[in-house]
């Protein structure tokens, strides 16, 4: 019992964060307003002040955008992990949305790239290009798209979402997505500490992003809830 609440206490209040992104040519019209608010989110979530002492403690966070894995010459945009702000607003603003061709996107490719990033060893340095011990650190990922999702991956060949959900659950990761209101969301919805915000309010997806990204106090309210749910998770029973 002792042990278990040690770990606990060096879980919480310490994470790492992956900010996935659908970087195809439909986000273009909101992707600016998009790393804005994202860059408002971290600084919020990891900044003290006075009065209002930070949610996190020790974090580390990284943009990652992804695109078509079918079509696109650069379907992934990938970054190390770094620990602050500046550092992570410079990964935001080289984020560049183009490509895409037509929906469906390959959110599962990227999300199993993600999620199956190495992981350093129990006690170990932390590495930019690897998550931290599972159970030294809250391991999330936050998507932002636009767009369904492409029912069969190219990395790995033939892969579909159980493949995804497998790896995700394997390694303790904690999703959180930010997408319309499709049935392929719902599979994803299902692993275990996962939520996803539907966007809806426009004519398409599209309009609906836009619309959720413009809107500076609603994002703000719903960035604050996933600070919630986060905060609820790391003071949770240690992810070993």
């Amino acid at each position: 019992m002792a042990d278990q609440q040690q770990q606990s206490s060096k879980v919480k209040g310490v994470i790492d964060m992956v900010f996935l992104v659908d970087v195809t040519g439909s986000m273009k019209p909101c992707i600016d307003a998009l790393k804005n608010n994202i860059q408002a989110f971290i600084t919020s979530l990891t900044t003290s002040s006075a009065n209002t002492p930070s949610i996190v403690k020790n974090w580390r966070a990284k943009a990652v955008g992804y695109r078509d894995f079918t079509c696109d010459k650069v379907p992934f945009v990938d970054n190390p992990f770094v620990e602050n702000v500046d550092d992570f607003q410079a990964q935001l603003a080289n984020l560049t949305a183009e490509g895409g061709g037509d929906e469906p996107e390959s959110l599962l490719d990227a999300l199993y790239k993600v999620a199956s990033m190495p992981a350093t060893a129990k006690g170990g340095q932390a590495d930019p290009k690897s998550w931290r011990y599972s159970g030294e650190a809250m391991r999330a990922v936050i998507v932002f798209s636009d767009a369904s999702i492409k029912a069969t991956m190219v990395e790995p060949a033939g892969g579909t979402v159980e493949d995804v959900i497998n790896v995700l659950q394997s390694n303790r990761v904690v999703l959180t997505m930010f997408a319309p209101d499709f049935d392929c969301y719902r599979d994803l919805e299902e692993v275990n500490k996962a939520t996803w915000e539907r966007l809806t309010g426009g004519s398409n997806p599209q309009e609906s992003m836009a619309l959720f990204t413009k809107d500076q106090k609603n994002f703000q309210k719903t960035m604050e809830k996933l600070g919630k749910t986060l905060t609820a998770t790391l003071g949770a029973t240690p992810l070993i």
